[in-house]
């Protein structure tokens, strides 16, 4: 992993995001770090240019400001450098992110406070829908922690392709953090994890854990993250035909605001 993609709106949640990423990449080694701001402007033709022109200089000075202070905290080869865009947020994310073949989208979350419903339209969940790049969404108020154990949690599906778990190799090589295998299912004899993911981990400390369906698959997994003690969760975002998307609400998705700890999510293609 040594491409890595910080979109920020300067708030203390992106600003919290951008020190995980710092401390992320520094831990990886060698990695070029891109702050990106975006913004739109909204107003009468013939005041376009000049709000434009002003939003673009505010952005620029605290993009500076933002990088002065993580610049000192740079280890390991870790570059950083930036970039302002103007247009549509999440589209110029993940085109952005797509085109320059960066490997993690990094982002901070809202705070949910028991509300997560509410926050199922806002910009790292429209990002994390829309990327082609994985995501890494890092909860409000998390204060980062050196990953000492990963949760992979993943249903009976599999992995379709190995190159899909990239950037979790990364960063358990990083850090010689053992990943947990988490399934959920209702029944042993006819579920289990599939091969494939045990290919896919080879090479890296794992174990496999199996769970009879009790209850909710996010409780399940919460529950697992405590009891394993992870400072990181990693789960798979499937593709689904359109009536799925419709009938379907997608736990990958709820996750994003309920967790405790940073959230990796794989899309497979």
């Amino acid at each position: 992993m040594k491409k890595i993609l910080i979109p920020t709106d300067f708030s203390s949640n992106a600003m919290s995001a951008l020190q995980y990423g710092v401390s992320l990449a520094s831990a990886l080694g060698e990695v070029e770090l891109t702050l990106l701001h975006t913004y739109e402007v909204h107003s009468n033709a013939g005041m376009f240019v000049s709000v434009s022109d002003f939003m673009k200089k505010d952005a620029v000075d605290q993009v500076l400001e933002a990088i002065k202070k993580v610049e000192p905290r740079l280890q390991n080869g870790v570059t950083i450098d930036s970039q302002i865009l103007r247009g549509n947020t999440v589209d110029l994310i993940t085109d952005f992110a797509r085109r320059n073949q960066y490997d993690l989208i990094l982002m901070g979350t809202q705070g949910a406070s028991g509300l997560q419903e509410i926050f199922f339209g806002s910009t790292t969940n429209a990002v994390l829908k829309q990327s082609e790049v994985p995501v890494l969404a890092v909860p409000a108020g998390y204060r980062y922690a050196p990953v000492e154990k990963i949760v992979l949690a993943i249903d009976e599906e599999g992995l379709s392709d190995q190159s899909l778990v990239a950037p979790l190799v990364s960063i358990s090589k990083a850090y010689d953090a053992p990943v947990c295998v988490f399934h959920q299912s209702a029944a042993f004899d006819r579920d289990g994890i599939d091969p494939s993911v045990d290919a896919a981990l080879s090479g890296l400390a794992h174990s496999f854990h199996y769970e009879l369906e009790k209850e909710q698959v996010n409780e399940s997994i919460n529950s697992f993250v405590t009891d394993c003690g992870a400072q990181l969760l990693v789960m798979v975002r499937r593709q689904r035909g359109f009536l799925e998307e419709v009938f379907h609400v997608s736990a990958t998705t709820r996750k994003v605001f309920s967790t405790s700890i940073p959230l990796l999510i794989l899309k497979e293609c």
